[in-house]
């Protein structure tokens, strides 16, 4: 063993950022399709499943009916990993996911690089992918959110390094561009991220005055032109004032705008203690920040002031709203890990009381790892899982070989921890993920829906009113179904079958062939025939 230890203590770091690499791939993949879609992947999924069989793609739609929350490009994305994937389910959409998250990685790493040592942008890298958030549950969902954040930190990135070089008119044609691409996918936010970012790089640059320039308005120009387009094509199906007013009560329905006043002052307070939970372990890096020489520090290094500043301009919109959801500040992430990791570096010399703090809470948490993943067959239920046991034990070998590590290669403590953290993945998509998932109720919709549909293909389906219905459970039956499941008040269709929420209508007339249970014990739709 003696001899193992010694071997990776001696392994020079390209070895070990590769051991790392290798890590991340049965970590973000394992088991990346066994849970049955939650509400917003249905809705995303089901979106583009609509799109691909009316052949609309701008005016996108649910049962039939206009949908006009999220502009398409998600969709778009989600339907051409279908194509390849050879079939609608949970796969392409996650993979969708994956693949943005390491495209996210790979442009922290490419733009901390320029500033700092490989060895700090890799950690730069890894520790937003490896937050807790992000780690044990966004990189397993079918969502938005982690695509725009990658082109938003793009955007951040991309007005800093044209910005350092004066080249103003590509500065805002190409941020103009991302806010496009920003804009189709999650809507006016975009812009608000554009606005903010633009005004805090010029503020940093000493150039407030671009904004008034012809090559600020020719950025204008290319943003407005390619969302002009979009637009355009979609005012072909539908009018635009049905969907602007949407898209921009969306993109406000959380803030303080429409939020009590008391939400808001409460939200105020507690914002920074859910965001650290929420981030773990490495919001921790915010002991740093504990320095009455902070501000001093940050001045120093120019790349490290632009994070701060363009956290502090950013950062406000979600501080200030008072229902936030995690994922929305996943762009901000590697600007805090950026600004934090520095200040550790500097502090790591000096063995400071927050550097010590930091490494032995690490410590601690890597110290008990082992143990807790070797009693895992002892939990409740856990145990009847086939070969749990084995697989603890070596996961906890591991885990216990990298905390040995940890302490005795205190250089690269943080690589050994993110590694733990990737094994701890594995062990979770292994053990957890199925156990969790066997039985639960989202499971047992995608179950009844695929079986209902299935069993009832041979007449047609229409939901009837306005029934309330569960976008997983509907997914997964117009998926087997192949067409769109359209609303109707009409009860004599020949040969239709109505879902009926059985809590809306429990009076209607007909005979329920079948129940379909969904994700929402309140929620149960009955399959009527009307004889």
């Amino acid at each position: 063993m003696q001899s193992i230890l010694n071997g990776l203590r001696a392994l020079p770091v390209r070895y070990l950022m590769s051991g790392i690499l290798l890590l991340c791939v049965p970590a973000f993949l394992v088991n990346l399709g066994i849970a049955a879609f939650i509400g917003d992947e249905a809705i995303r999924a089901w979106v583009a499943l609509e799109m691909d069989i009316s052949g609309n793609y701008f005016a996108t739609t649910m049962h039939g009916a206009p949908y006009i929350n999220k502009p398409p490009l998600f969709n778009w994305l989600i339907l051409v990993a279908t194509k390849f994937w050879g079939g609608f389910d949970e796969m392409p959409s996650r993979l969708i996911t994956v693949f943005f998250l390491a495209v996210f990685g790979w442009t922290i790493f490419r733009s901390v690089r320029r500033h700092f040592s490989p060895e700090l942008a890799f950690l730069a890298a890894v520790t937003t992918l490896t937050s807790g958030r992000i780690l044990f549950y966004d990189s397993m969902l079918g969502l938005i959110d982690t695509t725009f954040s990658w082109v938003m930190y793009l955007l951040f990135m991309t007005v800093y390094f044209f910005g350092r070089k004066e080249q103003w008119l590509r500065l805002f044609i190409s941020s103009y561009l991302l806010m496009a691409a920003g804009f189709l996918l999650k809507g006016f936010p975009a812009m608000v991220f554009l606005g903010l970012t633009l005004a805090a790089a010029l503020f940093f640059f000493n150039r407030l005055r671009l904004l008034f320039s012809w090559k600020h308005l020719a950025g204008m120009g290319v943003g407005a032109s390619l969302l002009g387009l979009y637009l355009s094509a979609y005012a072909q199906y539908r009018p635009l004032e049905e969907l602007i007013p949407n898209l921009l009560h969306e993109s406000v329905k959380r803030t303080a705008v429409q939020r009590s006043p008391l939400e808001s002052i409460a939200h105020l307070f507690t914002f920074p203690f859910e965001s650290v939970y929420h981030f773990l372990p490495f919001s921790l890096l915010l002991l740093f920040w504990l320095n009455k020489n902070l501000w001093q520090r940050i001045r120093s290094n120019p790349f490290v002031y632009y994070n701060f500043i363009i956290l502090a301009a950013n950062l406000p919109v979600y501080w200030t709203s008072s229902q936030v959801v995690p994922r929305y500040l996943l762009m901000f992430i590697p600007l805090f890990n950026v600004i934090g990791l520095y200040l550790m570096e500097q502090e790591a010399s000096e063995r400071s009381w927050r550097f010590r703090s930091f490494y032995y809470l690490l410590g601690g948490i890597l110290a008990i790892s082992p143990v807790a993943v070797a009693a895992t067959p002892f939990l409740a239920d856990v145990h009847l899982w086939p070969m749990v046991r084995p697989l603890s034990i070596g996961l906890a070998v591991v885990l216990g070989v990298f905390a040995v590590l940890y302490f005795t290669d205190k250089q690269r403590f943080m690589w050994w921890f993110v590694a733990a953290l990737l094994v701890v993945r594995i062990g979770f998509d292994l053990i957890v993920l199925p156990i969790r998932h066997h039985e639960n109720d989202i499971s047992t919709a995608r179950r009844d829906a695929i079986d209902m549909a299935v069993k009832h293909r041979d007449r047609r389906w229409y939901v009837y009113a306005d029934s309330e219905t569960r976008e997983p459970a509907m997914f997964y039956a117009t998926a087997r179904l192949g067409y769109i499941i359209e609303r109707t008040n009409d009860t004599g269709i020949p040969n239709a079958l109505y879902l009926v929420n059985l809590r809306q209508y429990p009076h209607f007339q007909g005979r329920c062939l079948d129940t379909l249970r969904t994700d929402y014990k309140t929620t149960t739709l009955g399959l009527f025939v009307r004889e």
